[in-house]
């Protein structure tokens, strides 16, 4: 995990969001990466990534993330993200505060696909 990304993990590993992800083999969906891994075949889970710049100049270093909320079905996947928001909007952890914005659910592509519903999180740290 790169850029604080093992901050964004532990903030979205809450009971409250995790109980909603599938878990297989005993491993819980959520990723911090650009895909699922192809290991993992279930469908709700949440996967996130780097999506800005980092400037490392800031009195406050500065992530936004893409958070995509991963379902079989639309309400599933909004449920996911309702939670993610609930536990991360303007969250205040140890060494670290999280706002967030809800950006839209993006239908499957195809009858492989699920849909998502993503969420930008910016997440700020003292230098």
């Amino acid at each position: 995990m790169s850029f604080n990304s093992n901050l964004l993990y532990d903030a979205l590993n809450q009971t409250s969001v995790t109980s909603l992800l599938d878990t297989q083999s005993s491993i819980l969906g959520l990723f911090d990466g650009r895909s699922i891994p192809e290991y993992f075949t279930l469908f709700k889970t949440i996967n996130f990534y780097l999506i800005s710049p980092f400037n490392g100049g800031l009195e406050w270093n500065e992530y936004k993330y893409s958070v995509n909320c991963r379902a079989e079905t639309d309400g599933e996947s909004r449920v996911i993200a309702e939670a993610v928001f609930d536990a991360l909007n303007r969250a205040d952890f140890t060494d670290y505060h999280t706002n967030c914005n809800v950006l839209g659910t993006i239908p499957p592509a195809d009858d492989t696909d699920v849909f998502n519903t993503t969420i930008e999180i910016l997440l700020k740290t003292r230098n």
